[in-house]
C-alpha cells in the first residue's frame, strides 16, 4: 500500500491511533445494544424479566446516552486528535507510554460503564448532558474514561508543540482538533469547579444536573468544532482543495474559543444553584456556536458549487452533505423552542445526529490510512442516508409532539397522548428511532468488519492527503 503518512509513523503510534478508532466504534456497538434494551424495557412481559423491572428503561437510557453522546464523541475526537498530531504529520506521538495508558484507561472506563448499565447496578439520574447511574462502578468507569481522554489530550498537545518546534507545517485538521481539545479541557475544569463549589457549601452529595451543566455546554463546543473540522477535512479529501484556508479557519476557531475560555469564571460569579449560572452558559453557547459554524458550512458549500461535482454515492461526501442539512434543521428547531417540551430533544438530536453522521463519514476515508479497505461499499453507500432519514423523522416526530404539548423526559402514560397530533408525532418519532438504529447497526457492522479483518489490503490513500493546498 502506498501510504507515506502511515509508513512514516512508528509502529506503536499506529496501534494507539487505531485503538482509539476501534474504541469509538465499540462505543457505538454498546450504544446500539442499549437502544434495543430501551425498546425491550417498554415491551410487556419482557420488561418484567429485566433488572429493576419496568424501571430498567431509565437505566438503559442512561447507558445509551452516555455511550452514544459522551463516549462515542470523545473517543472519536480522541482518535482524530492523536491521528492529526502524529500520523498526519508523519511523526510519532510524544510519548507512546502515555498513549497506551490513555487508551487503556478509557477502554477500562467504558467497560465499567457498560457493566453497570447492563446489570442495572444503580438508580438512574437523567441529568442533562451526562446522565448517571447511582453506583460506584459507574462513577469509577466514567472517571477512568475521562482521565484517559485527559492524558490523550495532554500527550497530543506535547506532540503538537514538538512538531511545531521541529518546524513541521501543522495541518488545518491539527489546528482544528487543538481547538476542540482545548474546549474538552475547559469542560473538565468546569466539572471540577462545579464539584468543588458544591462541596464547599457543605452539601453531602453532588447534584449531577448542576455538576454537568456548565461543562456539558463546553463539550457541545468541542463536538461542534470537531464536526466543522471534519466537514472541511472531508471536502479537502474529496476535492483536493481547502474549503476554508488557514487564514480564515484560525480566526474562526479563535472565535469559538473566545466564548469557551472565559467559562470557568462563571463559577466565581454565580452560585451553581442559581438561574443566572445556568443562563450564563446557555448564552455562551447561543452566541458562540452560530457564526463560525455558519461560515464553515457556507465555505464548504461554495467549494462544492465551484467544483461543479457532487459525488453523493461516495459515503464520506454524502455524510458531509447530510450532516450539514440535519445540523441546519437543528438550528431552525432551536428557534422554535418555547417551554419544556419535546421540541428541545428534537433540536438536540438533530445537532448530535449531525456530529455523528460527519464522524461516520470520515471513518470511510480513514480506513485506507490503516491499510483497511471498507468491507462493504454497498453498505457504506446506503448507511448515511439510512441514519439521516431516521434522525430527521425522529426530530420531526418530536417537534410535532412538542408543539402540541408533550413534555420532555416523560414516558408511557405520563406522556398524556390524548390527541391525534400527539399520537402521530410520537409514532413518527418511534419510526425514526428504528430507522436510525438500523443506520447505526449498518455502520458498526461494516466498521468492525473493516477494522478487524486480518492482513493488509490494497487500499490506497486519497491523493488529497499528499500535499495540503491553500
Amino acid at each position: 500500500m502506498n501510504n507515506e503518512f502511515f509508513d512514516a509513523t512508528p509502529a506503536g503510534t499506529k496501534k494507539i491511533v487505531r485503538g482509539w478508532l476501534l474504541l469509538a466504534v465499540f462505543s457505538l456497538v454498546f450504544a446500539g445494544i442499549f437502544a434495543l434494551l430501551v425498546a425491550l424495557a417498554r415491551t410487556p412481559v419482557i420488561e418484567t424479566m429485566l433488572p429493576l423491572g419496568r424501571d430498567y428503561i431509565f437505566v438503559a437510557l442512561v447507558g445509551h446516552v452516555v455511550l452514544a453522546v459522551v463516549i462515542w464523541f470523545l473517543a472519536f475526537e480522541g482518535f482524530l486528535w492523536a491521528y492529526s498530531t502524529s500520523v498526519l504529520l508523519r511523526r510519532g506521538l510524544k510519548s507512546e507510554i502515555a498513549g497506551w495508558l490513555s487508551l487503556a484507561l478509557s477502554s477500562a472506563g467504558m467497560l465499567l460503564v457498560v457493566i453497570s448499565a447492563i446489570f442495572g447496578l444503580g438508580f438512574a439520574e437523567l441529568a442533562n448532558y451526562v446522565p448517571v447511574l447511582g453506583t460506584p462502578v459507574f462513577y469509577v468507569g466514567l472517571g477512568l474514561f475521562a482521565v484517559g481522554v485527559f492524558v490523550n489530550i495532554i500527550n497530543g498537545f506535547l506532540s503538537f508543540f514538538a512538531a511545531k518546534t521541529a518546524g513541521v507545517k501543522l495541518r488545518s485538521v491539527t489546528v482544528g482538533m487543538a481547538a476542540s481539545s482545548t474546549a474538552v479541557l475547559v469542560a473538565f475544569l468546569c466539572f471540577a469547579l462545579s464539584g468543588y463549589f458544591q462541596y464547599s457549601t457543605g452539601k453531602a452529595y453532588l447534584d449531577f444536573e448542576r455538576l454537568f451543566w456548565g461543562g456539558g455546554h463546553m463539550l457541545q463546543f468541542a463536538n461542534t468544532i470537531a464536526m466543522v473540522t471534519v466537514w472541511a477535512f472531508i471536502a479537502y479529501i474529496v476535492y483536493g482543495r481547502q474549503a476554508v484556508s488557514s487564514a480564515v479557519s484560525k480566526p474562526l476557531y479563535a472565535l469559538y474559543l473566545f466564548f469557551v475560555l472565559p467559562a470557568p469564571i462563571i463559577y466565581f460569579i454565580h452560585d451553581t444553584a442559581t438561574q443566572a449560572h445556568k443562563e450564563s452558559f446557555t448564552t455562551l453557547m447561543q452566541w458562540g456556536l452560530g457564526f463560525s459554524t455558519a461560515v464553515f458550512m457556507l465555505m464548504v458549500i461554495a467549494l462544492m458549487v465551484s467544483q461543479k461535482s457532487v459525488p453523493m454515492k461516495r459515503p464520506a461526501f454524502s455524510s458531509l452533505v447530510l450532516s450539514m442539512i440535519i445540523f441546519a434543521v437543528g438550528g431552525v428547531l432551536a428557534l422554535t423552542i418555547s417551554g419544556v417540551n419535546t421540541i428541545i430533544p428534537a433540536h438536540y438530536h438533530s445537532v448530535i445526529g449531525a456530529v455523528t453522521i460527519a464522524f461516520m463519514g470520515l471513518f470511510y476515508e480513514m480506513a485506507p490510512v490503516f491499510g483497511k479497505a471498507v468491507y462493504s461499499k454497498k453498505m457504506a453507500a446506503v448507511q448515511p442516508y439510512l441514519y439521516f432519514t431516521g434522525i430527521l423523522l425522529f426530530a420531526i416526530g418530536l417537534y410535532i409532539a412538542g408543539s402540541h404539548g408533550v413534555a420532555r423526559k416523560t414516558y408511557a402514560g405520563a406522556q398524556n397522548l390524548n390527541s391525534w397530533a400527539k399520537i402521530i408525532g410520537m409514532s413518527v418519532m418511534g419510526i425514526g428511532g428504528l430507522v436510525s438504529i438500523a443506520g447505526g447497526i449498518t455502520f458498526v457492522v461494516n466498521a468492525l468488519a473493516t477494522l478487524l479483518k486480518s492482513g493488509a489490503t490494497d487500499a490506497t490513500l486519497p491523493s488529497a492527503f499528499v500535499v495540503e493546498k491553500e
